[in-house]
C-alpha cells in the first residue's frame, strides 16, 4: 500500500493516507501502517533534542512523529513531524486548535440546510467499544458541514442488485471538525440522520452491504488542512482530491 508524499522539508512530512492503511502502530496490527512509514524515515539515534525537554524527545521517538491520526477507513491529508521541536509545535497548534482540516463525503439522504454546525458531546458507546456515540458524559464536539451538492437518484441498475429499500438520495457534503474526537465526522453525521455511504459501523449493516454493492469503502476524505508551519509560524495549507469522481458521476446518471 503506497503513500503518496505532498510536501517535504526538514521540519514536516505532509501525505495523503490511503485508504484502509491504520494511522498507528499496536500489537494487534498486523498490517502496514503511517507510523511505520514514518519509522523508516526517521533514524532515532540521529533525533536531536536541540531546543525541547529529554520528555518530548522521547514522546517523539514513541510516536515516530505522528501528532493526529486519520481513521483506517478514511483517506487524505496528515501532517508528521520529522523533528521533536516541529512535534512539540505541532501538538501545540493541534491543542490550540490552530489547525483546520476540511473532509469531503457522501451521505445518505438529502439534507434539508445547505450549512450549519452540530455541537454535541461523543463518547465510547457501552454496548459496542468500537463505536462512538453522542453521550451526555461524552467530550465537547463540535462540527461545520456545507452541503456541495444532492442526488435524489435511486433507480440503481437491477444488474448491480441493490436493494434500495433504505435509500432516500444522496448528498456531497465539506465536513469541517472543530475538534478532533474520534470518529466525530461519522458519528454526528449519524446523529443527523445522514450517515455516510458505505460506513457498517454507523449506517448499519444492512445499508452499508447495499453501499458497498456500488463504492468500495468509506466514503469520507480529508481534502484540506492548514495549520501554521513549526518552522516559519507562517500558516500552509495543503490540499488532496478525494477520488470519488466514478461514485458521483453513477449518482448523475441515475437522477
Amino acid at each position: 500500500m503506497e503513500v503518496e508524499v505532498i510536501f517535504e522539508d526538514n521540519e514536516i512530512l505532509v501525505v495523503n493516507k490511503p485508504v484502509g492503511m491504520v494511522s498507528n502502530k499496536a500489537e494487534t496490527v498486523r498490517v502496514p501502517t503511517i507510523q511505520g512509514f514514518m519509522e523508516e524515515r526517521i533514524s532515532s539515534d540521529r533525533v536531536s533534542g536541540e531546543g525541547v525537554s529529554r520528555e518530548s524527545v522521547e514522546y517523539f521517538k514513541e510516536r515516530s512523529g505522528l501528532v493526529h491520526r486519520l481513521d483506517k477507513e478514511t483517506s487524505g491529508l496528515m501532517v508528521l513531524a520529522k523533528t521533536p521541536r516541529s512535534f512539540e509545535a505541532l501538538l501545540t497548534s493541534f491543542r490550540e486548535r490552530l489547525v483546520h482540516k476540511e473532509y469531503l463525503a457522501l451521505t445518505h439522504g438529502i439534507w434539508k440546510a445547505d450549512r450549519g454546525t452540530i455541537s454535541l458531546p461523543i463518547g465510547r458507546q457501552r454496548h459496542n467499544r468500537k463505536m462512538m456515540g453522542v453521550r451526555e458524559d461524552g467530550r465537547e464536539s463540535s462540527t461545520s458541514w456545507e452541503v456541495l451538492a444532492r442526488y435524489n437518484g435511486t433507480k440503481f441498475p437491477p444488474e448491480l442488485k441493490v436493494n434500495t429499500r433504505g435509500y432516500t438520495g444522496f448528498s456531497l457534503v465539506s465536513f469541517m471538525p472543530l475538534t478532533g474526537r474520534m470518529h466525530q465526522i461519522r458519528v454526528h453525521a449519524k446523529h443527523l440522520g445522514h450517515p455516510l455511504v458505505g460506513d457498517v459501523l454507523y449506517a448499519g449493516r444492512k445499508r452499508a452491504r447495499e453501499d458497498r454493492k456500488w463504492v468500495g469503502r468509506v466514503m469520507l476524505h480529508a481534502y484540506s488542512l492548514s495549520f501554521p508551519h513549526p518552522g516559519s509560524g507562517k500558516q500552509v495549507e495543503f490540499r488532496s482530491e478525494a477520488d470519488f469522481a466514478h461514485e458521483l458521476t453513477f449518482l448523475e446518471s441515475i437522477e
